[in-house]
């Protein structure tokens, strides 16, 4: 049992199992407190979830950065099912703390996003914003909050100033100022048109941007490997990137397995996604992404930079991606 945990059976009225990725796994909680069933995987397709993001970041611990989840995914898995969205922020860490305390005692769990370094359960050493779990109850003793939160099996207290602390963070590309989603009920629509549309938004999200954004910041990445090498402590840089894309929360292989699952799911209502053979293509690029997070994590661990062998598993990242949005824009 992980410290500081309750017993699961002090929280039956908590609809948590654990999952993959925060905020897939959180959304679908919370759609099942409000008496909506989803997967994860469908939570996350729904979201339009995937996505590159390429970052240079020169004055930070880690100076190169790479996510491989869709800005603003929260808030098109709610536009995607009906469901009236926003993101409410706070003006301090104090009005945040009260706002959540005011509602949680109304009965109603928050969704929020929050920095892992402040919370005190993952002892990290790394600041990694815009993580996302749900609010749940106060409780009586302490005051602290209970939350859960994503592979974690049971709800967790976390001490009110903590978890007040956590919720602001100003690291690019997640920033957020104490930022909840509350409803007091909800009431959505899911159909088959829904997730198709769902579908060709993220293949065009991969497909569109500027250098640093979707399929093009490949390409980037790959024209920065020598700046890789020269600025910073290149081992931990490959090393925080190896995590980032197969082991913090991702599902793996930078959420390409996750969401091939959710195609599987949604070929079994639209035989043309079989047809397609998107899962599959979607798979190959899962695998593709595992290959490079392994080179990355191997390179972490050499004597010297291993430009050429990260160089041949970007390039196969961007064989599969395109493959996959190429035939995902022809559905």
């Amino acid at each position: 049992m992980i410290p500081n945990e309750i017993d699961p059976e002090q929280a039956l009225a908590i609809p948590h199992r654990p999952g993959r990725h925060c905020g897939s796994s959180a959304i679908r909680d919370l759609l099942e407190f409000h008496g909506m069933m989803l997967t994860e995987a469908m939570c996350f397709g729904l979201g339009s979830g995937l996505g590159i993001t390429y970052l240079a970041l020169p004055d930070a611990p880690v100076p190169f950065l790479v996510h491989v989840r869709s800005l603003g995914y929260e808030e098109r898995v709610f536009q995607a099912l009906d469901i009236p969205f926003a993101w409410t922020s706070y003006a301090s860490v104090d009005e945040g703390a009260q706002a959540l305390d005011d509602l949680l005692d109304q009965g109603c769990p928050a969704l929020l996003l929050t920095d892992i370094f402040h919370l005190p359960y993952f002892a990290s050493r790394t600041h990694f914003p815009g993580h996302a779990i749900v609010a749940w109850e106060r409780q009586p003793a302490d005051g602290s909050v209970l939350v859960t939160d994503t592979e974690r099996p049971a709800p967790i207290p976390v001490a009110r100033a903590a978890l007040a602390r956590a919720r602001f963070a100003d690291l690019p590309p997640f920033v957020h100022a104490g930022n909840l989603f509350a409803p007091p009920s909800i009431s959505a629509r899911f159909s088959v048109e829904r997730v198709a549309t769902a579908i060709r938004h993220n293949a065009r999200l991969l497909l569109e941007g500027g250098p640093c954004v979707g399929v093009a910041a490949l390409d980037t990445w790959l024209d920065d490997l020598g700046r890789w090498e020269r600025e910073g402590d290149w081992r931990w840089t490959t090393r925080f990137a190896y995590q980032v894309i197969e082991r913090r929360g991702t599902g793996g292989g930078g959420f390409r397995k996750m969401y091939a699952e959710f195609l599987e799911e949604a070929a079994l209502a639209d035989p043309r996604i079989a047809e397609l053979r998107l899962p599959q293509l979607m798979a190959d690029s899962a695998r593709c992404w595992t290959a490079l997070a392994m080179a990355l994590k191997a390179g972490s661990e050499s004597e010297c930079f291993p430009a050429e062998l990260l160089a041949d598993a970007l390039q196969a990242v961007q064989a599969s991606e395109r493959c996959y949005v190429e035939a995902a824009l022809a559905y």
